[in-house]
C-alpha cells in the first residue's frame, strides 16, 4: 500500500459510520490516517474503533486527501480550507445549503489544482448505469417521463439522537434540500438535459418539524423529458420509493431493494442484478473513482460545478414550493 492515498475523515456521524469508513477499510487503495469531530466523544470512538489518530485541526493532518462528512452548511468550509492546505476533497452532498457557498467553492476548485468530488454517490450504482447505457442505446427513446421518489429517516420518537440529527437538517432546509440531491443528480445524469421549469408543493407533518419533511416536485427538460420527485422523511415508516423511466420505446424501472434495474420493451426484457447492498456497491465505487481522480488529476465526474447544479435544482423545488409559484430558466 506504498501508493495508497492517505485520507483524514472529517465528521464522525452517520454517513461517516455507516458509508465512508466501510468504503475505506474495504479499499486497497487508502488508508485512514487520522479523524476529526467537533464531538470528543464520537471522534474518540472513531479513532479507537480504526486505530487512528484524533485530530482537532484539519492543518494538522498527514495526508493526500479529506473527506468531508459534516453537516452541509459546514461543508463549504471545510472543503475550502482543505482545498487551501493543498489536500484533495471527497465531500458530501449537498455541498451546501445555500447557492452561494457552493459557488464560491466551485470557483474556487476551477482556480486551483486540487481534486474535489461530491458525494453524489448512487449515480455510482451498476442499477443506475444500467439505465443511462440503455438510453444511449436508443432503448428507451424519448421524451423520457422520470418518477423518483425516496422515504427515509423514520420517525421513532423514542430515538432522540436520531430525530435531532434529522431536526438538524430540517433547520438548515427542507428534506428535499438534503436528499433530493441525490435525484437532481440522476437526472442531470440519465436526461443529460437542463431543467427549464419547476412546480413543487410540501407539508410539515408535524408541527415539531423545523422544516417540510414532504416535497413533490415537477421539473420540465429542455429536451422534453419531464419528472416527478418525491421526498418524505419523519413518517412512521418508510414505503418503497419509485424509479421508474418511462419512454415510447421501453420503460427502465429501478427496484432498490430488490436490488435489480429492468428494461421492458415490445423484444421482451433484460435484467441486472447487484450482488451486494446498495449503499455499499456505492460508496465503494464513489471511493474508488475519487482515488483514480486523485492519482491522475482528472475532474471527477460528479464535481463541484456538478454538484452546484444538484443544489440549484433542489433550492428552485423549495422556491417553487414556498411561493406557490413555478420558476422557470430562460
Amino acid at each position: 500500500m506504498a501508493d495508497a492515498v492517505r485520507v483524514v475523515l472529517a465528521g464522525c456521524g452517520d454517513i461517516a459510520t455507516t458509508g465512508h469508513l466501510p468504503a475505506l477499510e474495504r479499499s486497497a487503495d487508502t488508508v485512514l490516517v487520522g479523524v476529526l469531530d467537533n464531538s470528543a466523544e464520537r471522534r474518540g470512538v472513531t479513532a479507537r474503533r480504526y486505530g487512528v489518530p484524533e485530530l482537532e485541526r484539519l492543518d494538522d493532518a498527514d495526508a493526500d486527501a479529506v473527506i468531508v462528512a459534516t453537516p452541509p452548511e459546514v461543508s463549504p468550509h471545510l472543503t475550502t480550507h482543505a482545498v487551501g492546505l493543498g489536500l484533495d476533497v471527497l465531500c458530501e452532498k449537498p455541498m451546501a445549503v445555500d447557492l452561494a457557498s457552493a459557488e464560491r467553492v466551485r470557483d474556487l476548485v476551477a482556480g486551483s489544482d486540487r481534486i474535489v468530488q461530491i458525494g453524489l454517490k448512487n449515480r455510482f450504482s451498476p442499477l443506475v448505469r444500467a439505465v443511462r447505457r440503455w438510453r444511449d442505446e436508443g432503448r428507451i427513446g424519448g421524451p423520457v417521463a422520470f418518477t423518483l421518489g425516496g422515504f427515509d429517516e423514520a420517525y421513532d420518537p423514542s430515538d432522540t439522537v436520531h430525530t435531532g440529527r434529522i431536526g438538524h437538517f430540517l433547520a438548515h432546509g427542507p428534506s428535499f434540500v438534503h436528499e433530493g440531491a441525490h435525484f437532481a443528480d440522476h437526472l442531470a445524469y440519465l436526461s443529460g438535459a437542463t431543467p427549464v421549469s419547476v412546480q413543487a408543493i410540501g407539508v410539515r407533518s408535524r408541527d415539531s418539524l423545523p422544516s417540510e419533511n414532504f416535497v413533490s416536485a415537477l421539473v420540465g427538460y429542455d429536451n422534453g423529458d419531464v419528472a416527478r420527485l418525491e421526498i418524505g422523511w419523519q413518517f412512521p415508516v418508510s414505503p418503497v420509493g419509485e424509479f421508474r423511466a418511462l419512454g415510447p420505446d421501453g420503460i427502465a424501472v429501478v427496484d432498490r431493494p430488490g436490488r435489480t434495474a429492468t428494461l421492458f420493451t415490445r423484444d421482451g426484457s433484460e435484467q441486472v442484478t447487484l450482488d451486494r447492498p446498495w449503499n455499499d456497491v456505492c460508496f465503494d465505487a464513489q471511493l474508488a473513482h475519487f482515488v483514480d481522480c486523485v492519482r491522475n488529476r482528472v475532474t471527477p465526474e460528479t464535481s463541484a460545478a456538478v454538484g452546484v447544479e444538484s443544489l440549484r435544482l433542489g433550492l428552485a423545488v423549495v422556491t417553487a414550493m414556498r411561493t406557490g409559484e413555478a420558476v422557470t430558466w430562460d
